[in-house]
């Protein structure tokens, strides 16, 4: 899960990027460039996340109770 929620970000990100080079330049090797750049770069993202925090940690402070959904 943590390997899906790291590689969006970046795939997401370099897919616009792609999308505005393409439509400028028309360029098919830099389209497939910036896809596997934004690929390669959310893998890694997704496992220093995994390695640095472990997956209860990390989903624990994404999903758990935070402060202000405690009511006074």
């Amino acid at each position: 899960m943590v390997l899906v929620a790291g590689i969006a970000g970046p795939v997401i990100l370099f897919e616009l990027i792609t999308f505005l080079v393409y439509n400028k330049t028309e360029n098919n090797i830099a389209a497939i460039i910036l896809i596997s750049i934004g690929g390669i770069s959310g893998i890694l993202l997704a496992e220093l996340i995994r390695r640095k925090y472990g997956l209860e940690i990390f989903f624990a402070r994404i999903y758990g109770a935070n402060e202000m959904d405690k009511k006074d």
